[in-house]
């Protein structure tokens, strides 16, 4: 994690932002400098980190959420401010919540941000829910998502259930090439997901088990 003086200068090195969005992006620094410092009452800093967080600029949101979740980690009051933020009336600062969780929040921290997001009502945050929900492993969370398979009208979301709860509930998907020459193999190993080709003449089910277990394991299936 970067120092806040490290931050100071990787921003100053995009000349080509305009001045109020740095400007933005540096008070999100300084507030995360006051935070960490122990000033965990100060309301003012934290209110200027989701500020930032909740923005629709990248260089902003992307420094405001590195720096509120990684405070998020260790401080309740900024664990708090995510619960809010995920109840935003703005579809991106709802989206940013579920975008950037992370194994060092509390798992009922993430349940709670997740759990909300399934119904949101923006497809975008819907479809990171979903992929989040495999992402951390939250299987009880299975006949929810096998619901919305039934239920939810929007493409996008309708595509990321179709590869994320496979991968949740049998830890792997398995999908034919139309030409018939063989399977598509896609599972999540540790940061990833990772999709292997294997040939019709080597298909089984036999193989499609060692074939997982490889690839969770990092393994590649042929030299």
């Amino acid at each position: 994690m970067k120092t806040p003086d490290q931050w100071r200068r990787w921003l100053s090195g995009f000349t080509r932002e305009p001045e109020d969005r740095l400007a933005h992006a540096l008070e999100a620094v300084d507030a995360f400098e006051a935070l960490s410092a122990g000033l965990s009452t100060d309301e003012q800093a934290l209110q200027l980190l989701v500020k930032a967080a909740s923005s629709p600029h990248k260089l902003v949101f992307e420094t405001g959420c590195h720096l509120l979740f990684h405070l998020a980690g260790t401080q309740q009051n900024c664990q708090q401010a995510i619960d809010r933020m995920a109840s935003s009336q703005d579809s991106t600062a709802r989206f940013h919540p579920v975008a950037y969780l992370d194994a060092s929040l509390p798992e009922s921290l993430r349940l709670a941000v997740i759990g909300r997001a399934l119904s949101d009502r923006s497809s975008r945050v819907r479809a990171m829910a979903v992929q989040q929900a495999e992402t951390f492993g939250f299987r009880h969370l299975l006949p929810r998502l096998e619901d919305m398979i039934a239920s939810e009208s929007r493409a996008n979301v309708q595509q990321t259930l179709a590869l994320h709860v496979p991968l949740l509930r049998d830890g792997f998907l398995l999908e034919p090439e139309p030409d018939g020459s063989g399977y598509y193999l896609t599972v999540r190993r540790p940061g990833s997901i990772i999709r292997s080709f294997i040939p019709q003449d080597r298909f089984c089910d036999s193989y499609v088990k060692e074939a997982v277990a490889r690839l969770k394991k990092g393994e590649r299936l042929y030299d």
